[in-house]
């Protein structure tokens, strides 16, 4: 099927008349009905065969100019090499491979890669009757000999989307699927349990033969609506009688033979995450279904509007600067401007009197909280502007980590070995539980449980310590000989994702670094030493302990074991941070890496980042924009650094601190186009779009906006007066 009529017959090429109705999904037979052509029309059209076989004749000569793809080394790779080396399949050890592409000509002498003319025909055939013009689909079919599917397709679409699944086995051969016998199936030890999700296609254990595959589904889907009507006994019968003979996994029979129990559909449609055969289920089934077919027979729904949609979303993920989720026109080749991107500086905060290390906003977006090594956590608030809200000044130690709550009333910060409780609003410290401190090392990360219950510290003394939002300790675990440098908690609450050093003991003579949450100091490099006793009394040589692997481990907080974990990142971990899906994290690493993961299911490398400098001192990066479009990062350089997507250079690299930039965060709220940088220049920078100045620059609830601004469009913010020469050089001072 599929090949052009030969003939300049004015019949209508085989097409049935007489199928059953049915709901539309893009397949629908190309039948007179309603609104179509009469046959005299019809019958006038002639057929017409251009010469050759592509959609444009002159696109033949395409495979002669190849993108030429090359390594670092100069070498030329395949295609199935770059694509491993984006997906990051190859790390660590991936080699950097970019594309260098051949310019093709402009307009009357371009190249495209060749579509062959009944693909196309047979597309524009579908996207005509899927709209509902289905008089110029008949016509279109007449013209071109091309028909949309065969007799037997529409059959079976009729047959699967009308329920008649007796009918819809019996069409397998007619569609190109060989029957094979299917033997009794033999229970399996240690199977894993399956859901039978409407939106997945269950994979069948075992299961190698497609009719098997496709006989399992259309069984599954007749067991579902026999048990939707109360049909108990009927639905045992399929259960017993033909899912028993295909499905090879006997978790799925023990998961199927459950809903047995359900009370009514309600408690159907929840348990088994099905929507009736009134609902979509049967259309979804027949998607599934066309996995087997090929698509010179029955070609897969929608597939015209599945193409525009990947060809739209590939140029967004091709631009730059795109951030907004809008669609945009098929009609032009899509861009965005990098004026929308927030690189200018708009205020420079300038209370701490020290190296200011971490940075967080609230929840909100509201409230932006900053420490470092003056033992001083400053709260800047968002209003027609940004000014000082808070001064917290308890701290008895530098300050390198914190966290807010869910609600954004209440921040916990660390120094050294103890934690504070803050009253945002009031800036006053919760009084303590209990005197002394949980924690024997630096403690390295505080995060919140999403539901606002508990939060959670981990310190340098290999421990992870559980407490209330009062501050009282409810449990701790240890984690024996593991650090967790810092770590983050999946939005579900269930898991901790931490980047962790194994400790080991090594003698003196090693000097291996130690691992610590602050910056290296140049008096310690060893831990502790221990002196180690013979079997006959004397001392042995000290040893001491140090770093020696890196790792990225998931963990569950149930029952705190480990369910995943990639050994040995082979770089020196300094920091993670979460995507707002919560399905990947971006990895800080020395020398100069920025490393990005996937942890959904489970852990798997996709790419990495670099062109920032990142040695000596502990870097915090982050996700920005909707969709965490960019990845942002501080740099031993002064700079701040940019990526986008799959790119793995930077695409701005901002200048305005003087001295190592410590940390970068990202505004939590879509609407904002903003985010904060600070640095060991003491001060905290803001960036904005560049945007006229004359506007000026408001910030509220709902978005950034422009305020007053001095001539050069940046403000600094102090609480005490600073020096003229100073004023002269930043801006005006508050």
């Amino acid at each position: 099927m599929g090949h052009p009529l030969h003939n300049g017959s004015s019949t209508t090429n085989g097409i049935s008349h007489d199928s059953e109705p049915g709901p539309s999904n893009g397949h629908a037979s190309s039948s007179v009905g309603p609104g179509s052509l009469p046959h005299h029309v019809l019958n006038s059209i002639q057929h017409v065969q251009p010469p050759g076989h592509l959609m444009y004749e002159d696109d033949r000569n395409w495979q002669d100019q190849h993108d030429t793809t090359m390594t670092d080394d100069g070498k030329e790779s395949t295609d199935d090499e770059l694509e491993e080396a984006q997906d990051g399949l190859g790390h660590p050890e991936a080699k950097s491979i970019s594309r260098k592409t051949t310019q093709r000509p402009g307009v009357g002498g371009s190249r495209r890669m060749p579509v062959e003319r009944e693909e196309a025909v047979r597309l524009i055939l579908q996207g005509l009757r899927d709209i509902g013009y289905h008089q110029s689909a008949d016509i279109l079919e007449l013209e071109s000999g091309y028909n949309l599917s065969t007799t037997q397709a529409n059959d079976f679409q009729s047959a699967i989307l009308g329920g008649r699944w007796s009918e819809a086995l019996g069409l397998l051969p007619g569609l190109g699927i060989h029957i094979t016998p299917t033997p009794e199936p033999e229970p399996e030890v240690g199977s894993s349990s399956s859901s039978i999700a409407s939106g997945k296609i269950l994979k069948i254990k075992g299961s190698n033969s497609i009719s098997d595959q496709m006989k399992f589904l259309i069984s599954q889907q007749k067991y579902l609506e026999h048990l939707e009507i109360g049909q108990q006994k009927k639905a045992l019968g399929v259960l017993r009688g033909e899912l028993n003979k295909v499905a090879k996994d006997q978790e799925v029979l023990h998961t199927l033979s459950g809903f047995m129990m359900c009370l009514d559909k309600d408690d159907l449609y929840e348990r088994a995450m099905w929507d009736g055969a009134q609902g979509t289920s049967r259309r979804q089934l027949l998607e599934h279904l066309q996995a087997f077919i090929s698509p010179q027979i029955m070609m897969p729904s929608r597939r015209l509007a599945t193409l525009f949609d990947q060809a739209r979303r590939h140029q967004q993920l091709s631009c730059l600067y795109h951030e907004e989720p809008e669609s945009t026109s098929l009609y032009t080749d899509h861009k965005c401007e990098s004026g929308a991107f927030p690189s200018v500086t708009t205020h420079v905060l300038a209370d701490h009197s020290d190296e200011v290390w971490r940075i967080e906003w609230s929840p909100d977006g509201m409230y932006l909280a900053s420490s470092g090594k003056d033992k001083t956590v400053v709260i800047w608030q968002l209003k027609y502007g940004i000014v000082p809200f808070q001064h917290l000044k308890e701290h008895t130690d530098s300050v390198d980590a914190m966290a807010w709550s869910p609600d954004g009333k209440t921040l916990v910060t660390s120094a050294d070995k103890n934690i504070f409780v803050w009253d945002v609003k009031t800036g006053e410290l919760q009084p303590k539980s209990s005197s002394g401190s949980q924690h024997s090392d630096t403690i390295s990360a505080i995060q919140w449980l999403p539901d606002g219950s508990e939060f959670v510290v981990a310190s340098m003394d290999c421990k992870v310590a559980f407490y209330s939002p009062s501050g009282s300790l409810l449990r701790q675990w240890s984690t024996k000989d593991r650090q967790l440098k810092d770590f983050v908690i999946t939005p579900d609450g269930k898991r901790i994702i931490a980047i962790t050093t194994l400790l080991k003991r090594v003698f003196h003579n090693d000097k291996l670094r130690q691992s610590m949450s602050s910056r290296p100091s140049e008096e310690s490099e060893i831990i502790e030493s221990t002196t180690a006793i013979g079997p006959n009394g004397a001392s042995l040589a000290p040893f001491y302990y140090a770093t020696m692997e890196y790792s990225l481990m998931m963990i569950r907080i149930a029952d705190h074991n480990i369910i995943d974990s990639s050994q040995d990142l082979r770089c020196e971990t300094t920091s993670i941070r979460l995507s707002s899906d919560g399905k990947r994290v971006i990895v800080s690493c020395a020398p100069d890496e920025i490393q990005v993961w996937s942890i959904d299911p489970g852990f798997r490398y996709i790419r990495k980042h670099s062109g920032h400098v990142q040695g000596r001192y502990l870097i915090r990066s982050a996700f920005g924009a909707p969709k965490d479009r960019f990845v942002l990062s501080g740099s031993e350089d002064g700079h701040v650094y940019v990526w986008q997507g799959t790119a793995p250079n930077p695409i701005e690299v901002l200048s305005g601190h003087k001295e190592v930039v410590n940390a970068v965060a990202w505004n939590p709220v879509a609407a904002r186009r903003i985010f904060a940088s600070c640095s060991d220049d003491h001060t905290i920078r803001i960036w904005q779009p560049p945007f006229d100045l004359d506007e000026g620059m408001n910030i509220e609830n709902d978005g950034v906006t422009g305020g007053d601004e001095d001539g050069d469009g940046m403000k600094v913010e102090n609480d005490e007066e600073e020096e003229e020469e100073e004023e002269e050089e930043e801006g005006m001072v508050l």
